[in-house]
């Protein structure tokens, strides 16, 4: 037999006293090893008789699997009926009462009874995979209880199942720990364990490593996995389906596309969730024309489209800015009997506040509710939401009171928009009662509603309160996102502390938990010029341009406020230029030329031939790679 994973770097779990001697000290003692031995066998719980059929005596398993099917059961009846097996009792019944178990009041008795159990027979891969798939561990926790169980039982043999399982826990280990280390152990399962148990990898267990190696960033080792799993025979969509929709949301339609080819070439089942991937990647790339080609691709393969279709569909349209395309696809959902869901609705609504068509979103809703959808949270708060940045605070206030008389608690986001919405139209005071309200319903604030808060004091000049905000959302351990920075940087130079806004900028860096963008320098190099340290911003500017951060409009009318439009302007302009284009950076270049042309200010004819050439010669490979994309799905 092959050795068990010792070699995973985990921790073992202690040893349990045996639980077949208390077993057996229960049925001399008459009482659950469990339980004070003080009790008598007139405390016990008897077996409810729900579990017992009307006529004809049960066999032990089937209470066992009533007890396992109980949505609650009680663990002194499973105690009760484990004291009162027989030694020989059948093997297939324990798996049963430890998934009982596991769902008691007491469920690490479940963990118990599988390491001591009261006969060795019953420690089968049966009761492991149950233990496996219904032990109240943490995910991070169920590796060493797997290698210890493959120690301390010399003859459990696990399935792929059992695996599989594993490989389930540990990828799901991935956000709250190190990636790194739990996608090598999953790799290393994948490769060395499974094999030296002569077992063969099935799609599950593909899918599962694929899923996680995409979700973690590293596109490219999913891809080669893929291409692993395809010469091992095995050809699913569901370990495709995470890399087309990871290669997508990273903008790669091109490498989309190619996967796409070469699952048609393997044979490969396409499924209405392969589809569902496609759209909504396709749409959030731009690509309607090819998204509606694979829409009509799904209708002709005889795959009808369903509600997750076409809420995929609908979130795209929104996402690319298309919601009244959005919106139509919605009303024909109900034209085909299809009712659509909270999921829509939010997504039409959310896509109308978001383009200030409030009144249009206020439509949609009135639909939703005649329609018969009962508003939830997410609802509520994209209609609070496009209300408060509008403005519209009285209409808000009516739509939250709603929404606490429908007994539909407001969260954290929620308040947040009513929070910016009173600061955005100059009612600080009650901006704060919200807050305060807030905290008293006992809603946690967030590094965006500390940022709102922020912002809001700062713009009214209380600087000295948001940096008491700022002190609280640390000492909290709330990491503070760009916009929280934004704020307090902002904040510091309209105070005219650039020295303090340059610190905190700083910090920001050494730390790492956000990345600067335009706005930042941009709030800097204004704060710079204001002070008449051309020498610094300068410096500032060089380093906004290593860090990849573009300069846009703003960042040039800063400079040229204070070297003027004349010939230091021309020069500084022309200068910032040719350095976007020696980076490769052309669309960029071609905005400052934009803003040369606005001032009236015209660049040297090498400017503009390297500008022209870099730009052009971009946007012929794009239309090349959209008429192949567009190739790829015609019907």
């Amino acid at each position: 037999m092959p050795p068990p994973i010792s070699h995973l770097p985990l921790r073992r779990l202690t040893r349990c006293p045996s639980l077949a001697a208390a077993a057996a000290a229960g049925r001399r003692s008459h009482s659950s090893p469990f339980i004070s031995s003080s009790s008598s066998d007139d405390d016990e719980s008897p077996l409810a008789a729900e579990l017992f059929p009307a006529a004809g005596a049960p066999t032990l398993l089937s209470v066992a699997r009533s007890l396992a099917a109980s949505p609650s059961p009680s663990a002194a009846s499973v105690l009760g009926f484990l004291r009162r097996l027989p030694r020989d009792a059948s093997p297939h019944i324990f798996p049963h009462l430890v998934a009982a178990l596991a769902r008691s009041p007491a469920p690490l008795l479940a963990l118990r009874l599988f390491l001591s159990p009261p006969a060795a027979a019953a420690t089968s891969h049966h009761s492991f995979n149950s233990a496996l798939l219904r032990f109240p561990l943490p995910p991070h926790l169920l590796p060493p209880f797997f290698s210890h169980s493959l120690r301390r039982f010399s003859g459990l043999a696990p399935t792929l199942l059992s695996f599989n399982l594993l490989l389930k826990c540990v990828c799901s280990s991935l956000v709250p720990r190190n990636p790194t280390l739990y996608l090598e152990i999953a790799l290393r399962i994948l490769h060395d364990v499974i094999p030296s148990w002569n077992l063969a990898p099935d799609k599950f267990t593909y899918s599962t490593v694929v899923s996680a190696l995409a979700d973690a960033g590293r596109v490219e080792d999913a891809v080669a996995l893929v291409h692993e799993m395809v010469v091992d025979g095995v050809v699913a969509a569901e370990a495709f389906n995470p890399v087309l929709s990871a290669m997508l949301r990273a903008g790669d339609v091109t490498g989309a596309a190619k996967l796409f080819r070469f699952m048609q070439l393997k044979g490969c089942t396409m499924t209405a969730a392969t589809y569902n991937v496609l759209l909504h990647g396709l749409l959030l790339c731009g690509k309607a024309k090819a998204a509606m080609g694979v829409m009509r691709r799904m209708e002709r393969e005889g795959i009808v489209p369903g509600l997750m279709t076409y809420g995929a569909l609908v979130d795209g349209l929104v996402k690319c800015g298309r919601v009244e395309d959005a919106w139509k696809v919605a009303e024909q959902m109900g034209m085909k009997g299809l009712a659509p869901s909270e999921f829509v609705y939010s997504a039409v609504i959310a896509g109308f506040c978001k383009s200030r068509e409030v009144d249009r979103a206020l439509s949609v809703w009135e639909a939703m509710v005649a329609g018969g959808i009962r508003p939830n949270v997410v609802l509520y708060s994209a209609m609070i939401d496009g209300l408060a940045q509008c403005g519209r605070m009285k209409e808000a206030e009516m739509l939250f009171g709603e929404m606490v008389n429908a007994k539909c608690a407001p969260n954290v986001m929620t308040y947040s928009s009513m929070i910016q919405g009173y600061f955005h139209i100059g009612d600080s005071s009650r901006a704060l009662s919200f807050w305060e309200e807030m905290v008293k319903v006992g809603c946690v604030p967030n590094a965006i509603s500390y940022s709102i808060l922020m912002n809001g004091l700062c713009n009214v000049g209380r600087l000295k309160d948001a940096m008491m905000v700022w002190k609280h959302m640390l000492d909290r351990g709330c990491a503070p996102d760009t916009i929280a920075y934004t704020s307090i940087i902002k904040g510091l130079c309209m105070s005219g502390m650039v020295d303090g806004g340059l610190r905190l900028f700083q910090d920001m860096l050494a730390k790492g938990d956000a990345k600067p963008d335009t706005i930042i320098y941009n709030i800097l190099l204004d704060g710079l010029i204001r002070a008449k340290d051309l020498p610094r911003a300068v410096n500032l500017l060089n380093r906004m341009l290593d860090q990849r951060c573009d300069p846009d409009t703003v960042t040039c009318n800063i400079f040229l406020r204070e070297i003027g439009v004349a010939e230091k302007g021309r020069q500084f302009l022309e200068g910032l230029v040719m350095r976007l284009c020696n980076r490769e950076r052309y669309r960029a270049a071609g905005d400052i030329v934009i803003v040369m042309m606005a001032k009236y200010i015209v660049p040297e004819a090498s400017i503009w031939y390297t500008v022209v050439r870099g730009v052009c010669h971009n946007r012929k490979v794009w239309k090349v790679i959209d008429k192949c994309w567009d190739d790829i799905w015609r019907p």
